[in-house]
C-alpha cells in the first residue's frame, strides 16, 4: 500500500509540475487575444501573419491549456462532475463509486481515446497536415500530438486516483487517511 501511495504521489508531483509550466500559457493566450482584437480594430496586420493564424494560435493555446491541465484537475478533484450519485454518501462509499467509475468508464475511455488520438496525430504527421486556410499555421500535427500527450497525462491521473482510492479502501488507517482526496474547490 505504501508503494501505491508513493507512485501516486510521484504522478501527482509530475502532473503539478506540468500544470505549473503550462499555466504560463494563460498569459500568452491573453496577449494573443488582445493582439488579435487590437489589430482587427485598428486594421494593422503584420504582413504574412494576419487574423487567421492569430485565431488558430488562440485555439491552439486553448487546447494546450486544456490538455495539459486536465490530468491535474482530475487528481485535485476539481473537474466537472455531477454529484447525484455521491451526494449523502460516506467517504468510503464515494471511494467505492469512484473505483467503479474508473474501472468501467474512465480506463476504457482513456485507452480508446489515447489509441485513436495517436492514430489521428500520426496520420497528420505522415501527411504533414497544415491549416486549411492558405495563410494558416503549418504543422497541424504538433497540436494533435499534444492531444496524445494530454490524454497520456489523463491516463496517469486516472491511475493515480485509482491507486489512492485502493489505499483509501484497503490500506491501514494511517495510509488510508493520507490517501483521501482533497476537498473539492467550489
Amino acid at each position: 500500500m505504501q508503494l501505491l501511495l508513493g507512485v501516486s504521489d510521484a504522478i501527482d508531483r509530475l502532473l503539478a509540475r506540468i500544470a505549473n509550466v503550462f499555466g504560463w500559457l494563460f498569459i500568452a493566450l491573453v496577449v494573443v487575444i488582445c493582439w488579435d482584437i487590437l489589430t482587427r480594430k485598428v486594421g494593422f496586420q503584420i504582413p504574412g501573419f494576419g487574423s487567421t493564424p492569430i485565431q488558430e494560435l488562440e485555439w491552439h493555446l486553448h487546447g494546450l491549456l486544456f490538455m495539459f491541465w486536465l490530468g491535474y484537475a482530475y487528481i485535485r478533484n476539481v473537474h466537472v462532475r455531477i454529484d447525484v450519485f455521491t451526494a449523502g454518501k460516506t467517504p468510503r462509499q464515494q471511494a467505492k463509486l469512484e473505483v467503479f467509475g474508473i474501472l468501467f468508464f474512465a480506463i476504457p475511455y482513456c485507452l480508446v481515446a489515447t489509441y485513436y488520438s495517436y492514430e489521428f496525430a500520426h496520420t497528420s504527421f505522415i501527411q504533414n497536415e497544415s491549416s486549411d486556410a492558405p495563410n494558416g499555421l503549418a504543422n497541424r500535427w504538433i497540436i494533435k500530438f499534444c492531444l496524445v500527450a494530454g490524454l497520456i497525462l489523463l491516463d496517469l491521473a486516472v491511475a493515480s486516483v485509482l491507486m489512492r482510492k485502493l489505499v483509501q479502501l484497503f490500506g491501514p488507517p494511517d495510509l488510508a487517511a493520507r490517501a483521501a482526496p482533497p476537498a473539492p474547490a467550489h
